[in-house]
């Protein structure tokens, strides 16, 4: 099986669980609130090494205690953190406003510093997969990089490489449907559908009793690439990715655990 690198955001989460998100100039009582490790990359690369992948993590932390609480969760997951930057300063935090339905609305905290980070695109070798689980302009010349030297390389939208082979991400994050890298578009709810050479399949989702949504759409994305990183289908890695979703959305945590086997049983639509 190949490495995976995993560049994206490490984050410290302050989950606020509130019977509805207040309007503008309104007051809301959380009735239960707490803190945990998070952030869209370090959620994905703690699912693949759970899992039993070789995972990298690319990214930062600040010179704080949750910068050290971070790193120390991605090391017991197994992710290696020989590239996580330690920054002056805060580590990246958010706030979490979670309803009942289990829907969640983000606030950062505190300033986006993933655009700094060094790449080390010569540890990349060929096979190896790499996610950019968060998008800059700026890691554009160090993805075609990696595409170059071999590796298989996705990203959330709009991952604006030439070499993109896999956009991953929300429906709501793209602009528009990619001519070249094949789109695998989360809709929540109501599944999955990927848009590749002019024609598009829609996979749904599988049902479950929804308490938190948070990291759903990151576990599926592990999914997704543990599928390709095992040299399955694309139809496959999006049946295991929906799997590990309706795994997540079922328990209170930001990053995915208890991940299981693909479930029979969904089928696309074309």
């Amino acid at each position: 099986m190949p490495d995976f690198w995993i560049i994206g955001p490490i984050a410290w989460d302050l989950a606020l669980y509130v019977d509805r998100v207040p309007a503008s100039g309104h007051f809301v009582q959380a009735s239960e609130s707490v803190e945990r490790p998070g952030g869209t990359g370090a959620n994905v690369a703690v699912a693949l090494s759970e899992a039993g992948g070789r995972v990298h993590m690319v990214g930062y932390v600040g010179s704080d205690a949750a910068g050290r609480n971070l790193t120390n969760t991605l090391t017991a997951a197994g992710v290696d953190v020989d590239h996580v930057q330690v920054l002056p300063g805060h580590t990246s935090s958010v706030a979490l406003l979670i309803e009942p339905n289990g829907e969640r609305t983000i606030i950062g905290i505190h300033p986006d510093l993933l655009r700094t980070i060094t790449i080390p695109t010569q540890a990349v070798v060929s096979g190896d997969i790499v996610y950019f689980a968060a998008w800059h302009d700026t890691f554009a010349s160090a993805a075609q990089a990696m595409a170059t030297a071999g590796a298989l390389v996705t990203s959330v939208p709009p991952g604006a490489a030439p070499a993109m082979q896999y956009l991953i991400g929300s429906r709501n994050d793209f602009a528009t449907v990619p001519e070249k890298a094949t789109a695998v578009m989360t809709e929540g709810a109501n599944g999955v559908t990927v848009y590749s050479s002019g024609k598009s399949d829609h996979y749904p989702a599988i049902p479950a009793d929804v308490v938190d949504a948070t990291g759903a759409g990151d576990a599926f994305a592990a999914g997704l690439l543990w599928e390709i990183g095992n040299g399955k289908t694309l139809d496959e890695g999006v049946r295991l990715g929906l799997t590990w979703a309706a795994t997540t959305v079922q328990t209170r945590s930001s990053m995915p655990t208890t991940l299981q086997t693909p479930q029979a049983g969904i089928n696309k639509r074309e």
